[in-house]
This record gives structure tokens, sequence and C-alpha cells, in this order.
């Protein structure tokens, strides 16, 4: 199943590492980025170095480390390594040619890995450059799974001001989930809601993102985990109303017929089944 929470911890900060099994969240991401301040980035490296190679405090979760962009991000990597690590977030991704460099790096870190273990990479897509670039930075590797959305710097780098109906982002969000799909890849996540203590917008955002295909958000902080689990997880309803669309149509096409209604009045035919097949998919069921 993919993750639905992806929760943002400092990586200077090994005092909240220590907490991170107990917030309920899908994945992690230590932060080498925009949480750590520049003076701060050489024991962040230190802090997530120690904390990943002593078992990463006995999390049975992934855990992804966003690094700093350009060659600032490859010095992450050479300093923390590959160990316990799922993957990596690579910030204000906007140059396919980077992101190459990133993945050799990679490779080489996990040149004497276990076989069958794989680090990804998703691009986090914080800019217009960003958001016209994703095929090329999709091609790079096939370590690249799906992207993330950084609201902030996006509307920041287009000169736009953040709204309460997030109209400023709609575009963005519509495209990165358009692309993933016909990139094949798996559904992109959203960006951080703020401000924290706004828990309806949170939810609100939420179910729009989740109506526009994304799957998933990330936090930044634990109260946001719950709500963001919850959005992202159909209801018992939805599955069994799916799996009843997927039988059905199956059902129907023996019969040579494409299309049917259900005795609950739903229309049912193979954009409807595919999609239900997805929402299944996303589940393991």
């Amino acid at each position: 199943m993919l993750a639905r929470s992806y929760l943002y911890c400092p990586g200077n900060r090994a005092d909240l590492l220590a907490k991170l099994g107990r917030t309920g969240a899908d994945a992690i991401i230590l932060d080498l980025e925009d949480a750590v301040p520049l003076a701060a980035k050489q024991d962040a490296r230190r802090v997530v170095r120690d904390f990943l190679r002593n078992g990463a405090g006995g999390l049975a979760l992934p855990i992804f480390v966003r690094i700093n962009p350009g060659d600032l991000g490859l010095e992450d990597i050479a300093a923390i390594g590959s160990t316990g690590l799922t993957g990596v977030v690579a910030a204000k991704a906007e140059d396919a040619a980077d992101l190459a460099k990133l993945d050799r790096a990679l490779a080489a870190e996990m040149s004497n890995a276990a076989e069958g273990w794989e680090l990804m990479i998703y691009p986090l897509i914080e800019s217009a450059k960003g958001l016209y670039s994703l095929d090329g930075l999709a091609a790079v590797s096939p370590r690249v799974r799906r992207f993330f959305f950084g609201a902030v710097d996006y509307v920041r780098d287009l000169g736009g001001r953040p709204t309460a109906d997030r109209l400023e982002t709609l575009f963005a969000r519509s495209r990165l989930v358009a692309k993933s799909r016909q990139l094949k890849l798996d559904a992109p996540v959203a960006h951080v809601y703020l401000p924290l203590s706004d828990t309806n917008g949170l939810a609100v955002a939420c179910a729009e993102d989740r109506a526009l295909g994304f799957f998933g958000r990330s936090c930044i902080h634990p109260s946001q985990v719950n709500a963001v689990n919850s959005a992202f997880t159909p209801s018992a309803a939805e599955l069994q109303q799916a799996k009843a669309i997927v039988a059905a149509h199956r059902k129907a096409r023996e019969h040579g017929s494409g299309a049917l209604i259900l005795e609950d009045g739903t229309f049912v035919d193979e954009a409807t089944a595919r999609q239900a097949s997805h929402l299944l998919s996303l589940f393991g069921t």
C-alpha cells in the first residue's frame, strides 16, 4: 500500500527523532533542507547518519531523507550513506541532469547493498520550471516512482500569494496528477497544509486533493497525521462498492456487454471499472 502520510522531522533534532514511532505516520521524512539552518547542516547529517545506522529507533516504517538541491544534496548523500533508507525526496527538483547525478550517487551507495533493495527517488516539485520538467525528471531513472508537490515555494516562484481556496495551485496540482498518470507513476503526494491550527481546512484540502487524484500528503506536525490518514483511507462501503463494480464489469464482459447498471443505480463501464480496480490496488484488495 502507498503511504498516506509523510511526516517531516528536522534532521538536527535528535530529541524529535526518538519520538517518531508514536506519531501514527505511514512514512517518515528526515529533513536536511528547509527545516535545518545552513550552519546546522553538518550536525544534521551526523544526527541522521547515526540515527539510521543505529536502527532508526526500531521504526518499522519507510524512511526517506529530504536532501538539499544541487551539489549540496550530493554532499548530503555522501555524508549519511544509504543504510536504513527507503528513498530520497529531492528538493526543488527542476533539472534532469541534476537528478541524474543524484541517481548515480545513489547507485554508488547501493553497490554493496543486499540484492533486491532499491532506493526510490521522489522529486519535489516547487517551481514553474519543475512543473514543466516532469517528463525529463521521470525519465532519469526507474527509481523515480512518484512526485511530491511543494506549494509554498511554488507560489513564491510564480509571484502569487496563498489563498484559502488554493486556486493559485489548482493548475499545478491538476498537471501533477495528469502527468503522473500519463507517465505511469504512482499518484503524487499533496503539499503540506498550513496553518497547523486549521483542522477543518486540512480536512477540506485532503478531500479536494484526493478528488483530483492525489494519494497522500506531507505533514509537518504529528497533529496532522490522523486527519490525513483518515482522508486518504476509503471506507469499508467504498471498498465493497469497488469490488462489486469490478465483479459486475467482469461478468458483463463475459457476456459481451461493455456497460451495465447495478441494482443501486450505479452506472458501470470500462472507465468506472478501471477506477474501482485502481482503488482496490492501492489497498491491496
